[in-house]
Formats: C-alpha cells, structure tokens, sequence
C-alpha cells in the first residue's frame, strides 16, 4: 500500500474573461507559412494561410509566444541556461513557478520542479485563439489586389560583405492596413488571478512598439491593438446559480494604453 496523501488545490474556477481586439498591420506582416507546392521561381518565404479559405491568419502560438517573451525581457526574467553542453537563451526557470509570468502564460512541462510542487501554480490562466481576418478583410483586399490575391510580395537583396554581390529573394506580406481579431480567454482561479491580468495590456503595449512575426527588423511586423473588449463571464454563466460577478468596468476605455493605465479601476484592484 502507498501512503499517499490527496490534497485539494489551493485554487478554484472562479470565472472567465473573454478579450476581443482588433489588431490592425501598421506595416506589413509575414508570419511563415509551408513552402510545399511553390513553382520554381515562386515566392521564397510564404505566410501561412488556413487550408480552407486560402485567407492569412495570425497563429495564436506566435501572438502569445511574442506576448510572453517581451513580458520576460521586461521584467528581467530572461536568463541563459546550460543544457548538454550548449548554450541557450530561457525565459522563466522552474525556479520561480509562481511567477505572474508564469502564472499568466503557463510552465512548460520540462520546468516544473517535483521539489517546489506547492508553487505549482495549475493551469495557465491565458488562451490565445488564432486571429482570422475581420469580417469586410477579404473584400478589402480582393478591391485592392485582384480576385483572391490577399498578401503582396516583398523582394529584398542579401548584400555580399565583401563582393558587394546582391542575391535577391522574396517574402510574402500581409499587406500594411490590414485587420484581424483576436480573442483571449483569461481564466480566473482565484482572486489574485484578477491583478495578474494586467500583464496582458502591458504585453500588448510592449509589442506595439516592438514587432510581430519575421522581417521585424526590416520593417514589417509593426501592429496596433484597438477596439478592446472586455466580456466577463462568472461560474454562473457556465453552471447556474449565483456567483458574485467578476469586476470589469471598461467605462469607453479600448486601446491597451488606457486599459493598462486604468486597470485598477476598470477590474477594481485595491
């Protein structure tokens, strides 16, 4: 016989926040895509599409995952770690599981430590849903471009350092002026969680003046968050009875600048 001991979680399912934004492409944006089925002298670097429609889309992999690695930067939480022999950049080390960080956005599996398994934090809090197109998208780009064209070609040089010799290649883009929506779910597990929200604006403001997908450096990838809505949804939405309802008084506010800088209002945090 084991003489194993069960406890509770020190945590509940309180409630969710369902988050909606329209992320609108300041400049161009390439988030790489399959190369399989290209001619030759075809696009080099195609941005990834949905199967189905042929239309683009923003993987919530990479908006989270950028979310995430700005908050780290930020926050100092960025360490380099030793693993057989070579050197690699980490964020959160399981050293710290209880991190809002971490608490936000999730450990990853291979971080958890058995021996700080009371700082476990449970489930992540953050999901982050594939960001399709906006409703008018498609029809905004086929009057702009022609008849199921929705991205344009970038040709760029790779200069030779020594020769000066230019070698040119291509890279699709979703062109600048483009709108797609996002949707995050924030799960709430105990009032704490409500505070550690916060890190959701501040990362959307961090990657508006940084950039998403590839080529940031070059130009592309420069977004904007607008249009922010905020739904709360308590235990009774999903069960029945009555809960005390989850705080969220957006009073007009729907730019991450002014959530951000009226959080403690908007969620009433003391």
């Amino acid at each position: 016989m084991t003489n194993e001991k069960e406890k509770s979680p020190n945590f509940e399912f309180i409630g969710k926040y369902i988050i909606t934004a329209d992320i609108e492409l300041k400049t161009a944006l390439h988030i790489g895509g399959t190369e399989e089925g290209f001619d030759i002298g075809g696009i080099d670097n195609p941005v990834i599409k949905d199967k189905v429609s042929g239309l683009p889309y923003i993987p919530g992999s990479s908006l989270k995952g950028k979310l995430r690695s700005l908050l780290e930067w930020a926050y100092g939480e960025v360490v380099i770690k030793q693993k057989d022999g070579t050197k690699e950049w980490r964020g959160l080390l399981c050293s710290k599981p209880d991190h809002p960080i971490g608490i936000v956005f999730g450990i990853p599996a291979e971080d958890h430590n058995q021996k700080d398994a009371e700082k476990i934090p449970g489930p992540a809090r953050l999901t982050v849903r594939d960001a399709y197109p906006v409703d008018n998208q498609k029809e905004i780009w086929e009057k702009a471009m022609g008849e199921n064209i929705y991205t344009e070609a970038k040709t760029e040089n790779s200069i030779d350092r020594l020769t000066s010799a230019a070698t040119p290649r291509s890279m699709e883009r979703v062109p600048a002026g483009s709108k797609f929506k996002a949707e995050f779910v924030y799960d709430v597990y105990k009032k704490e969680d409500i505070p550690n929200l916060k890190l959701l604006f501040q990362g959307m403001l961090l990657l508006e003046d940084s950039y998403l997908g590839g080529g940031g450096t070059r130009g592309s990838g420069k977004v904007e968050f607008s249009n922010i809505t905020i739904i709360p949804r308590d235990i009774s939405y999903y069960v029945g009875g009555v809960r005390e309802a989850l705080p969220a008084k957006q009073n007009g506010n729907k730019k991450a600048r002014d959530l951000f800088e009226n959080f403690e209002n908007i969620f009433q945090v003391k």
